[in-house]
Formats: structure tokens, C-alpha cells, sequence
């Protein structure tokens, strides 16, 4: 039995997702593709654009067989932390083959030679990246430019291990999926795991695109650019034609949420968060992770210029510290999330799968060294103290976000112990 994982946020689920599931079982030969998926939180900082449960009754019916959720923490940790937690996540079931993950250049053995720099950081590299950091740069700007300088010393003294030049790794640097590819590949280093990671050459329009017009067969949507579209149809008073970006098998359920307007964009955080800020002082910021000092202070002095969540991200934005970074941090701020993304999950919680695969369940209760959880009313049976705080905490997040979803459409509220498995 093979089994290939795959971890995603799916927000939305589309049909490049559906193609990596395709192509996880008939060109690498997956029995069953086992999926980590972000909850009702995003790592961009952001809510989910529909439920999670919604997101993975989706991914069932495009061709995957287990849905897992990856918990808050890591769900809207750094690229390192979000990558760290789905790799742990995985690699703890004890079946996971292989690790299929999108990439703009869709070198597996490159990104692998870059991880292992990172990984092991030679001394040399390691100087370059500190002169940079005390130079101003954001950290991701600081390592990147270490890693370019590190080749190039390497290519001049003719020690180049990679079989590349500087400006390859460059432009390999500059793509946010060859990035994300980079940090599985140094989860999997550092776990020593069996899982072998592949690069998937990804085809899709630009991130930010929502002129689908020249989609093809062999191009696909970006997410990003799905969600700005649904957000211009809905200022402009307009429905979108989506039968061209969504699988076929999977549309039904973005449909209805779409019927119900039973998504979010970042404006569902402008009030809720303002108030939390409202209640921050100095000492209680300090206690957020990754929360810096020079952060805590621009929030404390810029909070009375708050309109939105948009513009107060762009509003605290400095030169080194990015806008993803701060809207994480915002986010943590609004779910009161002051545990630390956790470098080994420690539970894997079922959001649903296809009825057909009892083999692979079978084999995750066989060979998983964290315990698989099924039903959310059994966790407190079966996860020590640590584990249960990082599901209470993901579960007290679904609920806000739930309270943020029926404000806007007016349905009944559900409490996340109650909902159900999705079962295909």
C-alpha cells in the first residue's frame, strides 16, 4: 500500500488542487492521499474563506481519502512553523510514502540542496545571514540574500555543490511555493523521516489574477485569486461564473456556502479586533508569541488610527517586518492565542474521509505514534495535558469564527464539538 500526504489550506479548494490529487495517484501510484489541512485559520494571517469541514468535504469529492486538521498553531505559524507542524503531522500516522507539494520550479533534488544549507547553517552562511539582520532586513529578505551570497562564495572557490548558479537560486528564492517546498524539505531533514518529499512543477495563472480567461487544461487558478474574485462580484452586486475554476465533483458545496454568503474575507476581523486591541496593554502583548517588542510598541501607538483589519496591517508595515508576519500576529491577538506553534503535533484530528478507505485507517491505528481522533467529545479521554490544551485552543478558535460566519448570515450557531465528520 502506498500512501502519498499532501499538505494545504484548500482556500478554496480548486482545480489545481484536484490535479495534485490526480496526479499523486497515477503518476507517483498512490493507494490513498491523506491530506493536513489548515482549520477555520489561514498562514497568511487571515480566516478561512469557508468552513473547515466545508474545505474538506470538497478535497473528499476531488479524490482525497483523509482530511486531517492541523491545529491553530501552526495553522497560522511562519512559512517554518506551518510547514514544520503539517510534516510532523504526517510523518506521526507512519504510513505517509511520500510528500507531494507544489512548487514554481518543481525541483525536488534543488530544494532539497537549499533545506540542507539551512538545516545545517555552515559558518559562513550563518555570518552573512547576521550581518544582514543587523543591517534591518526582514528575516526572510536577510536569509535569502545569505543564501545567494553563501553560492556565490561557494561558485567563486569552485566548492558549488548545487549544480546551479546564484541567479537560478535567485529566482528560486523569489517564488512564496519553492519557499513553502523548502521548509517541508527541512522538516523532513530534521525529523529524519522516512517521507520522501516531491516537487509538483505548479501551473497556474498569477497570484493574484482574476482574469481566467486564458485557463486551460494544463493552467490553473490561484486560490488568491478565487477569493479577490468573489470579493469583486460581491461589491460589484454581481455573480461569478466559478464552473471554470472549481472541479465539477466538488462545486455543489461552494455553491451553497456561496448561496448562503457563508464565507469571510479579512473585514470579518475589523470590529471584533479592534475591540480586542481595545483591551491590550504592554504586559499582556509580551505574552503572544513572536510578537516583538518594536511590533507591540507600533500597535500600542498606532491603535487609535484603527479602521480595519486591511489598513491597520498596512498602517504597523515597516521595512523589517513583513505584512504577513503582522497579520498573524493580529490574528493571534484576536483568538487570545498565546501558545507557541507546537514543533511536533501531537493528536490527528479526522475532518472527514471516504468510506471506502478502511485499509488505510486500519493501517494509521496500526503504525501512528499519536493518537487519531475521531470524535472531538473523545479527546479529553485520550490526549495528555499539552495535547488537549492545543485542541481546546483550535477548537475555541472554530467557534469565534463560527460566531463570525452566522453574524453575517444569520444561521443557527453550532458548537465545534458538535459538528459532525464528513463522511464520503
Amino acid at each position: 500500500m502506498k500512501v502519498v500526504g499532501i499538505i494545504a489550506e484548500y482556500n478554496p479548494f480548486h482545480r489545481g488542487h484536484e490535479y495534485q490529487i490526480r496526479y499523486a495517484k497515477e503518476t507517483l501510484g498512490a493507494d490513498y492521499v491523506v491530506i493536513a489541512m489548515s482549520g477555520d485559520f489561514v498562514q497568511r494571517g487571515a480566516p478561512a474563506l469557508m468552513e473547515k469541514h466545508v474545505r474538506a468535504e470538497m478535497a473528499l469529492l476531488g479524490g482525497a481519502d483523509l482530511v486531517l486538521e492541523m491545529p491553530v498553531q501552526t495553522a497560522t505559524a511562519s512559512a517554518e512553523g506551518f510547514a514544520t507542524g503539517g510534516v510532523s503531522l504526517l510523518d506521526g500516522l507512519g504510513v505517509i510514502d511520500e510528500l507531494c507539494f507544489g512548487s514554481e520550479c518543481g525541483d525536488t533534488e534543488i530544494l532539497m540542496d537549499v533545506a540542507e544549507i539551512l538545516v545545517k547553517e555552515p559558518s559562513e552562511y550563518r555570518n552573512l545571514l547576521q550581518q544582514n539582520l543587523r543591517a534591518g532586513m526582514s528575516f526572510p529578505a536577510a536569509r535569502s540574500s545569505a543564501l545567494i551570497g553563501y553560492i556565490q562564495k561557494k561558485i567563486a572557490s569552485g566548492l558549488n555543490t548545487l549544480g546551479t548558479s546564484s541567479e537560478h537560486i535567485e529566482l528560486v528564492l523569489s517564488s512564496p511555493n519553492n519557499i513553502l517546498g523548502i521548509e517541508y524539505c527541512k522538516a523532513l531533514l530534521r525529523l529524519n523521516s522516512r517521507i520522501i518529499p516531491h516537487a509538483l512543477l505548479r501551473k497556474g495563472s498569477g497570484y493574484h489574477d482574476t482574469d481566467f480567461s486564458l485557463l486551460s487544461d494544463e493552467k490553473f487558478p490561484s486560490a488568491s485569486g478565487i477569493r479577490n474574485l468573489m470579493k469583486k462580484s460581491e461589491k460589484a452586486g454581481q455573480s461569478a461564473d466559478f464552473s471554470r475554476l472549481i472541479p465539477s465533483a466538488s462545486i455543489s458545496g461552494f455553491l451553497d456556502s456561496l448561496e448562503k454568503g457563508a464565507w469571510l474575507s479579512d473585514s470579518a476581523l475589523d470590529l471584533p479586533l479592534h475591540y480586542k486591541l481595545l483591551l491590550e496593554s504592554e504586559e499582556t502583548l509580551q505574552m503572544y508569541p513572536d510578537l516583538s517588542d518594536a511590533l507591540i510598541r507600533r500597535i500600542l501607538k498606532s491603535r487609535n488610527q484603527y479602521e480595519g483589519f486591511s489598513q491597520f496591517a498596512d498602517l504597523l508595515k515597516t521595512r523589517d517586518i513583513t505584512r504577513s508576519a503582522i497579520c498573524r500576529s493580529l490574528v493571534r491577538i484576536f483568538l487570545n492565542q498565546k501558545t507557541k506553534a507546537p514543533g511536533h503535533i501531537p493528536y490527528a484530528r479526522v475532518l472527514g474521509f471516504r468510506k471506502s478507505n478502511a485499509p488505510l485507517l486500519s493501517q494509521i491505528k496500526k503504525n501512528s505514534s499519536i493518537p487519531l481522533i475521531t470524535k472531538a467529545a473523545d479527546a479529553s479521554s485520550i490526549l495528555d495535558e499539552n495535547a488537549l490544551q492545543l485542541f481546546h485552543e483550535t477548537c475555541e478558535a472554530s467557534n469565534l469564527y463560527e460566531m463570525l460566519l452566522c453574524h453575517k448570515t444569520g444561521l443557527p450557531f453550532i458548537h465545534e464539538m458538535k459538528k459532525p465528520l464528513r463522511i464520503i
